[in-house]
């Protein structure tokens, strides 16, 4: 029996194909959509937009100071029940140490839960967690 989880509807996953490091503070995606649950409800995404995803609570304990990145993209196309995105980068402060470089089969979950309209003028960041091939949260203290 599958279990439903009242957060669950807020989960938003970002996914891609292959993940570029060209340069320092950056990471370009291709083949990059969002999928999960809150799509259900989400209002429309606008063509070119960006999102700062906040990745502290998964890395305190490698990065001595906050960790977010911008996540923009410029195009989008809504199919099969995902928003695919074009020209897709992160963007991310390239003094931090330690941040770990995402692989082409990594993935993140977003959380979105703040994010109504009510709530989201007060909230700029989105609590943002990697996960790896096995469907798991990394956990960095390995």
């Amino acid at each position: 029996m599958k279990r439903f989880l009242l957060s669950e509807r807020f989960r938003l996953e970002l996914h891609w194909e292959k993940c570029i490091h060209d340069k320092p503070g950056e990471m370009k995606f291709e083949g990059a959509y969002f999928s999960g649950p809150v799509l259900k409800q989400a209002a429309k995404l606008n063509d070119s937009d960006h999102i700062t995803l906040d990745f502290c609570n998964q890395t305190m304990i490698i990065v001595k100071n906050v960790y977010t990145g911008t996540f923009a993209w410029n195009g989008v196309e809504y199919k099969d029940n995902k928003i695919f995105l074009k020209a897709a980068i992160l963007l991310y402060d390239e003094e931090l140490e330690n941040i770990p470089k995402l692989r082409d089969f990594d993935y993140l979950v977003i959380d979105t839960r703040n994010h109504e309209n009510a709530k989201h003028n007060y909230n700029a960041l989105y609590p943002a967690f990697v996960v790896g091939a096995e469907d798991e949260i990394y956990d960095y203290r390995r």
